[in-house]
């Protein structure tokens, strides 16, 4: 009985709020994203994913794989000044962090408009690094 009781507060302790460093961990790797966006550096962003990753797009689609990198290389064509805020982290266990933030970026063309969007982010610890695990934006 006591040895379950404290794998229960062990799960409870480690799935309760972020570590006091995980917002500003997640901010820096979000950093590295915008950074490799901006110079059109399309390997950089899916390097940052994990190999089993899911991203889901605004236009209600589900990615994995090579899908991943031809929606970044569409992204990057069509847009310049990303920036990535971490606005929130919940650390989900040891090697699972959830992440809300916003992004701002200018769309390139004749017209160019500034947009603002929110996100939604797991992030999972894959061979010592995190990675995007589950990406979701709209």
């Amino acid at each position: 009985m006591r040895t379950a009781l404290f794998a229960a507060f062990a799960c409870v302790a480690l799935a309760g709020p972020a570590l006091a460093d995980d917002k500003a961990m997640i901010q820096a790797l979000n950093d590295s994203f915008s950074a490799a966006a901006n110079r059109g550096d399309v390997d950089g962003i899916v390097g940052l994913y994990a190999p089993d990753a899911t991203v889901m797009p605004s236009d209600n689609t589900v990615l994995k794989g090579p899908a991943i990198r031809a929606q970044f290389t569409g992204i990057v064509a069509g847009v310049t000044n990303l920036k990535l805020t971490t606005t929130e982290t919940a650390r989900l266990s040891p090697v699972y962090i959830r992440e809300i933030g916003v992004s701002s970026f200018t769309t390139k063309g004749d017209k160019p408009a500034n947009v603002t969007a929110s996100y939604v982010v797991v992030w999972h610890k894959v061979g010592g690094a995190w990675k995007l695990w589950t990406d979701i934006f709209h």
